[in-house]
């Protein structure tokens, strides 16, 4: 059975960061099946999800990352995924969809968003918040993807948002994602 751990490394921001991190897998014969990685104000931020070798423990490859910790500054963890967080889940019973939404920056727009998601069992899988223009006219922005289920009620759900979007004084869209085939 594949041994998969999920590393995070967080630290401030500069060039070399995925050099160094993805060097250190790619000596100790790992590899980077899934990532998300972006800067955060003054600092960078990566989860990946990594396929570690036959012959690469969690306790070795955390060692070989030390150097790194130390050149870098950063803040590497890894976990270890069990059988069960490795079996694949369907998404047969879903349609992906890309949530935007703009507006005054404000506390609670993420919240309230993430809430009415929750209780409608819709699935965020991503999720990107900027603040554009924060010196002239600042304008919160967050995009969202979404897993629906297809038996959710669309027309039903994009009245609610609309109405919560509203309460919000926001701009909110929901739309379809176009699927792609391999």
């Amino acid at each position: 059975m594949k041994k998969i751990i999920i590393l995070t490394a967080i630290g401030k921001d500069r060039p070399g960061i995925v050099a160094g991190v993805s060097k250190v897998l790619y000596e100790t014969g790992c590899n980077i099946e899934d990532s998300s990685m972006t800067r955060l104000g003054n600092d960078f931020a990566m989860i990946l999800m990594v396929q570690l070798s036959t012959k690469t423990s969690p306790e070795a490859l955390d060692k070989k990352l030390q150097p790194l910790r130390k050149k870098l500054g950063l803040s590497i963890t890894l976990r270890v995924l069990s059988a069960a967080e490795l079996k694949e889940e369907t998404t047969v019973n879903v349609i992906p969809h890309m949530l935007s939404v703009y507006g005054s920056d404000k506390p609670g727009i993420v919240f309230q968003i993430a809430k009415f998601l929750a209780a409608n069992k819709i699935n965020i899988t991503d999720v990107q918040t900027k603040i554009a223009h924060p010196k002239l006219n600042p304008v919160y922005i967050m995009m969202l993807e979404v897993d629906v289920p297809k038996a959710v009620n669309l027309a039903k759900i994009t009245r609610e948002l609309a109405d919560l979007a509203q309460e919000l004084s926001i701009d909110v869209n929901l739309k379809p994602i176009e699927s792609y085939q391999l």
